[in-house]
């Protein structure tokens, strides 16, 4: 049978996309997916090897490093998180020659693999049926990558829509923020609709994180500025209006710069507005916020009835000392919303919202998910298990899984979140207040990195993503063949 000659085969297709295009050699796929049950039967590397054996670091063989790496693969190409293509790390890690030979040689076995998979001469109806279904799923690949916005409209409305901001920021720097705002009452409903429509965790909860919170807030003041302008009345004081400066100020060039460039998630995919819903409200707020620092003057004479700079033009304002300052409105800023998040985790449920099991062990029906979740699953719980928490990868890897995250993983993801942001305020936020040239250095740095980010990504769709899935669905196959291990193959893919 065509499935015989698959599992023969030297070199296991492994499902999902491993982060370091590793290859499993003389590993039995039914063993594999005993283990990604969770069961406790062990890997042999070899026939010689006996099942009770252990790595040198007194690993169970089950729980070796390749496992692990495939579990927390599969856990990162779930369908509520951006699947991650890390072909970088395996170049960095084991040279670009040794790389490209083993690319070759996995072809090679592909191939043969196919190739005799095809000649043999049991190659009945079961085996066409496989080939078909394996078609079929790959065309229904493309079907969700159109009906997700991957077409040529879509595309050329992204690339023209950059150039248009960029035009916009040189041509015209006093009319940005009005650009920002139109833009924004577009991109943020339209993602909010995709969201919650987002499967298998209704991510409208995102929603609550603070770049969010930070965009809402913008877009209510300018609203407002822009309709007291219309209606012929100047409502908002002039020492609320500096306020609100700065404590934007602060949080703009802080925060948002370094996110930036710190969130592998903010990539321009030109077709793809969710992606580049996440690209504008990083990138774009700083952007506004360069205009009325360094063209001040143009906005004021653009905008006469709506903006009243006088603060930011008389020098008086400093960033540090007093509570009157760019940093201590900034940093109260961040509270706010730190204290309400807070609150809505622990006080409200928050943690628990998509865990896969309630307290009693009984299996969950969870619904909706949340930034802090998605962020631990993405390997922010490996590491604070290991920094903090004195946890296994094998157990950080389950809680991924699962979700079962407790309130000292959030305390501390809380805490780490603080020190980071308050980090950026106080450093980033002040070197783009006083030096126009770190400033463009911030946001052209951004820019490269985004567009470095969406290049990964179109190179995967172009170059990958059809041949995983077929490796996907070759082992999906055999699993239905074998009858084995069935449940916890398809609990994890």
């Amino acid at each position: 049978m065509a499935a015989d000659a698959l599992r023969n085969n030297s070199a296991v297709i492994i499902p999902s996309q491993p982060p370091f295009e590793m290859e499993l050699d003389y590993l039995d796929l039914r063993q594999l997916l005993i283990v990604l049950e969770g069961g406790a039967a062990n890997i042999k590397m070899s026939s010689e090897q006996p099942s009770d054996s252990s790595s040198a670091d007194g690993i169970p063989a089950a729980e070796s490093e390749e496992v692990l790496d495939l579990r927390s693969s599969v856990i990162r190409t779930q369908d509520w998180n951006l699947d991650i293509d890390s072909d970088e790390h395996s170049v960095h890690e084991h040279g670009l020659a040794d790389y490209t030979a083993a690319t070759v040689n996995t072809h090679k076995k592909f191939q043969k693999l196919v190739r005799s998979a095809v000649k043999h001469e049991s190659f009945k109806k079961g085996e066409a049926d496989t080939v078909r279904r394996i078609i079929e799923h790959i065309e229904l690949v493309s079907l969700k990558r159109s009906s997700e916005g991957f077409n040529k409209v879509n595309f050329s409305i992204g690339v023209l829509n950059c150039f248009f901001i960029c035009w916009m920021l040189g041509a015209y720097p006093e009319h940005i923020w009005l650009l920002y705002l139109i833009e924004a009452y577009y991109m943020i409903p339209r993602k909010f609709y995709n969201m919650w429509k987002a499967k298998p965790l209704n991510q409208a909860l995102y929603y609550l994180d603070f770049c969010w919170f930070t965009n809402f807030a913008a877009m209510a003041t300018l609203t407002t500025i822009l309709l007291s302008g219309i209606l012929g009345r100047n409502s908002i004081q002039i020492e609320i209006r500096e306020v609100v400066f700065k404590a934007a100020l602060g949080v703009f060039c802080g925060v948002l710069v370094c996110a930036n460039l710190a969130l592998p998630f903010v990539a321009c995919l030109f077709h793809d507005v969710n992606s580049m819903c996440g690209l504008f409200i990083h990138l774009m707020p700083p952007v506004v916020m360069y205009t009325f620092v360094w063209c001040s003057d143009r906005i004021v004479e653009a905008w006469p009835s709506l903006f009243n700079l006088s603060y930011l033009e008389d020098g008086t304002m400093t960033y540090y000392g007093g509570t009157s300052s760019i940093a201590s409105y900034s940093t109260t800023f961040y509270f706010t919303w730190w204290v309400m998040y807070v609150c809505f985790m622990l006080g409200g449920g928050g943690v628990d919202l998509p865990k896969k099991f309630k307290p009693d062990g009984t299996p969950a029906t969870p619904k909706y998910d949340t930034v802090f979740h998605s962020t631990m699953r993405d390997g922010a719980c490996i590491v604070i298990g290991k920094l903090f928490r004195r946890r296994s990868r094998a157990e950080s890897l389950t809680l991924m899984e699962t979700n079962m995250f407790d309130k000292i993983d959030f305390c501390l993801y809380m805490l780490i979140h603080m020190i980071a942001a308050l980090s950026s305020i106080y450093v980033s936020g002040f070197l783009c207040f006083k030096s126009k040239i770190f400033f463009r250095l911030m946001l052209g740095a951004s820019i490269v990195i985004a567009v470095v980010r969406g290049a990964n990504r179109y190179t995967y769709y172009t170059t990958k993503m059809y041949s995983r899935v077929l490796r996907k669905e070759f082992a999906d196959q055999l699993a239905h063949h074998d009858g084995e291990a069935k449940e916890g193959y398809s609990r994890l893919t």
